[in-house]
């Protein structure tokens, strides 16, 4: 087979497989590259190739590889690396046309399977342009003589074609529900909240510009930056060195979870007082955390089913976000949260450590005993956390076995973590129920104002009090020590070299994140567009979109549409391919034909067949003062049509066209008059 072909086919397989391989194991990866590699045609030949009696058993152990791996045989991962083994081994037995087209379908099909797990946009553009190399690999076998320039711009042709169809039924074709639903497995390498917390776990996420989730507000009303924050998780157990969820089983992986649009359950009634029914209205598009947690405003409950509200008032999703999600949620203003803690609420919220921390536990029992109230009691560990050297760091120094004491005594440099961790055991220490809150802050808004976006930087941690008047009362000790962090956000703090640290490393981080803002902020925003615009377009957005173009109409009208938009489409693709594929006319028949509509009201016309130098005779007998332009006319012609072409051609049409210009008048001949009257005479009675 012609190398060229064999070069194009495996390019098209490499470009549909590249989406896949960081989510194949490696076994897989290394079986597709051997048979790529086999099928090199500087390598083909050398070793045969293997047969049906060895590529049986391959398949059979591949199989059951694959089912070892993913521990089942179904499912979006185990079925896409089936998929792509099945290629492999048909590139194996590639031996003709017919496999030749298969492993091209094969390849499309593989690159569409890459939709399952990514939908952005670089994703669909790299996407895009495999589908042009597949397209040009199918171009090169068919028609296998013509440049590559060529098949390229037939290739391009051909996907261009298709998008009018592709938008028309993208934007018209009705949004049905899926028949069945699939669940993702969890990725690799995703920044984001943890499940714990330590002190210095945040340090990575305050590093990192990576985006977080975006929030629009419909009603442009969003609330102050210093208000937002953004609830991911709550932390009550501290075992003196990690905080983590709540061990209790009316708490753990959810406990007792009150699903939006189901009939709340009595703890919501017993445990939120709301202030006013006028929620406020958002909209999160969340990057994928391969967690099921979701980040809302306190108190807020999502809109859909699949989003419910937890006994610590954070929201969560039935699985876990594999993918960018989108999601809308109102919050309300409440009064009171748990104005009466339950007890096993109460005994969860002020435990801690037998042991550990001396230094901070004397001095909360000797600050406890001479404040009276929790409230003097909070103000004034926030009064010592502002009026102390505390330093807001992201290169906090380590601590040793007693954190919270070297934290506090110590070091007093560290992250949100540190002063929430520390607040929250001081608070405890002190007979105050208290837990960590972590999730994220402030953010920024988007170049065109249209949302917010929340960074990984913006990654935060504060404090959760219960007072006996109040319930749940938010208490943040990073503002007494870092209000710029709060008010302005992490942006306002970041910019302050001193922030990141003092060592070379430090100074580089600080100027990666100088430079490579605006590029990230500007990609953020494409990203987004995408999102909202094309992959979020739902069944809402449609019907948004159709009420706008064609008013208050039914399914079968918008079906009318479509297919006359298409029958449109198709029927100006084919007037545009007719008109490009005529073949087009020379210059000097165009004249001649020209000529002859003129002289048909004379019966001086060409005849069907009639070869040009015999019309010009026949016409110079028909009108004697003609015959020598007609010969003129006739050699003019003759030599352009005839002789081999040069550059005088262009001035030859123009002197055949000053002949017609010059043409004489036409004159009835007698002798055409006495055939009509002997003519009409034979015919008379």
């Amino acid at each position: 087979m012609n190398p060229r072909i064999r070069y194009w086919l495996l390019l098209a397989l490499t470009v549909s497989l590249a989406p896949h391989l960081t989510r194949l194991p490696g076994w897989l990866s290394a079986v597709l590259a051997l048979s790529l590699l086999w099928r090199l045609p500087m390598v083909e030949g050398r070793i045969p190739l293997p047969g049906k009696w060895v590529l049986a058993p391959i398949l059979l152990a591949g199989t059951a590889g694959i089912g070892a791996t993913f521990h089942t045989w179904f499912g979006p991962e185990a079925g896409v690396a089936f998929l792509i083994f099945c290629l492999a081994m048909k590139l194996l037995e590639y031996r003709n046309d017919r496999d030749y087209y298969i492993l091209m379908v094969l390849s499309l099909f593989v690159l569409a399977t890459a939709f399952l797990f990514e939908q952005g946009l670089f994703a669909s553009a790299y996407c895009l342009l495999a589908m042009l190399v597949v397209t040009m690999a199918l171009v090169v076998n068919n028609l296998r003589d013509i440049p590559a320039q060529v098949g390229l711009r037939k290739a391009m042709v051909m996907l261009g074609q298709a998008v009018p169809l592709m938008l028309i039924l993208f934007m018209f074709f009705p949004r049905l529900p899926p028949l069945w639903t699939m669940k993702l497995s969890a990725g690799s390498g995703k920044i984001g909240m943890s499940d714990s917390m330590s002190p210095g776990d945040m340090v990575s996420l305050g590093r990192s510009t990576e985006l977080a989730f975006r929030v629009e507000f419909p009603d442009h009303n969003p609330p102050p930056k210093n208000e937002m924050y953004w609830r991911g998780l709550t932390f009550s157990h501290f075992d003196g060195k990690t905080w983590r969820p709540s061990t209790d089983a009316r708490m753990a992986n959810g406990g007792t979870v009150a699903w939006s649009q189901v009939e709340f359950p009595y703890w919501v009634q017993e445990s939120i007082k709301i202030r006013s029914l006028n929620p406020l209205h958002y909209r999160v598009i969340m990057e994928a955390s391969d967690k099921p947690w979701l980040y809302s405003l306190v108190v807020s409950t999502g809109r859909v089913q699949d989003i419910g509200l937890t006994r610590d008032f954070m929201l969560l999703s039935r699985d876990p976000v594999f993918q960018r999600l989108t999601y809308e949620a109102d919050r309300y203003d409440v009064v009171a949260l748990d104005p009466v803690l339950p007890e096993w609420l109460l005994r969860e919220n002020l435990q801690l450590p037998a042991l550990g921390n001396p230094t901070a536990r004397q001095m909360a029992k000797q600050w406890r005993q001479h404040y009276g109230s929790e409230r003097e009691y909070i103000n004034a560990i926030l009064r010592w956390y502002r009026n102390s050297p505390f330093t807001y760091t992201l290169d906090p120094p380590p601590l040793g076995n007693n954190r919270i004491d070297d934290f506090l005594f110590r070091t007093k440099r560290g992250f949100c973590e540190h002063y929430a961790s520390s607040f929250t055991f001081l608070l405890r220490a002190g007979g105050v129920p208290a837990r960590v809150v972590a999730g994220y802050q402030g953010g920024e808004p988007s170049p065109t104002g249209d949302s917010w976006e929340i960074r990984q930087m913006d990654a935060h941690a504060w404090v959760e009090a219960w007072l006996p008047d109040r319930g749940w009362v938010q208490f943040d000790p990073t503002s007494a020590v870092a209000p710029t962090r709060i008010e302005q956000g992490m942006n306002a703090v970041a910019d302050n070299q001193a922030m990141w640290g003092n060592s070379a490393m430090s100074a580089v981080r600080f100027n990666n994140y100088r430079l490579l803002g605006k590029l990230r902020n500007m990609v953020d925003y494409l990203n987004y567009r995408w999102q909202r615009d094309v992959v979020g377009y739902d069944t809402h957005s449609q019907e948004e979109f159709l009420y706008h173009l064609l008013g208050n109409s039914s399914m079968w009208r918008q079906l009318g549409v479509m297919f006359g938009a298409l029958v449109a489409v198709a029927l100006l693709l084919a007037a545009w391919t007719i008109v490009r594929h005529r073949r087009p006319v020379d210059p000097a028949d165009a004249l001649v034909l020209k000529l002859s509509a003129r002289w048909a009201r004379r019966g001086l016309q060409r005849h069907p067949g009639e070869g040009v130098l015999a019309w010009m005779a026949r016409v110079g007998v028909a009108q004697p003062q003609w015959e020598a332009h007609a010969k003129a006319f006739a050699a003019e012609y003759e030599r352009l049509r005839y002789a081999p072409r040069n550059a005088g051609d262009a001035v030859s049409v123009r002197q055949l066209a000053q002949l017609m210009r010059t043409w004489p008048a036409y004159r009835p001949q007698k002798t055409q008059l006495v055939e009509v009257s002997v003519a009409e005479g034979k015919d008379s009675p």
